[in-house]
């Protein structure tokens, strides 16, 4: 956890984590890692840029790809008896 200059810092800080959480439906343990993990990726990018090179790495997307919902052919168990 980082460290913070002042509680009203920790609170704002916080707040953002808690509000990110509830919108992406996640933990806000995740949404903490995530918001580090765009942060990283942005100043990477920002790096490159003053550089004058491009950077090989995309973006991350605030908001996570949802997973496909499972097709009635990935079940192969033998219990289910399908065939």
């Amino acid at each position: 956890m980082p460290r913070f200059a002042s509680h009203a810092e920790y609170c704002r800080h916080h707040r953002k984590v808690m509000e990110l959480a509830l919108e992406l439906g996640v933990t806000p343990i995740e949404a903490e890692a995530r918001m580090k993990a765009v942060e990283m990726r942005e100043q990477h990018r920002a790096k490159m840029a003053r550089r004058g090179l491009r950077s090989a790495l995309p973006p991350i997307p605030l908001i996570p790809e949802q997973p496909a919902a499972p097709r009635f052919d990935d079940f192969d168990t033998r219990w289910m008896m399908r065939d």
